[in-house]
């Protein structure tokens, strides 16, 4: 399967947000995750990294987490 696994990079530190992430999109100049099976989180951040061998996403900050 091709899912990965979403962190956020607070303080240095990379915090996992979401496994098994199937599904990308922007609205409204924030991002929405969604996983494999149907949750969404909406966030105020920026892609920093994906990594398609290791299976991440690794996100930065923007201003804050919106919603989950």
């Amino acid at each position: 399967m091709c899912e990965s696994h979403a962190f956020l990079v607070e303080r240095g530190e990379k915090k996992m947000l979401m496994e098994d992430v199937v599904d990308i999109r922007e609205e409204n100049g924030r991002l929405v995750l969604g996983n494999i099976i149907g949750e969404e989180m909406t966030l105020d951040a920026e892609i920093s990294q994906i990594s398609f061998l290791e299976h991440q996403i690794v996100l930065e900050k923007k201003q804050g987490l919106i919603r989950g």
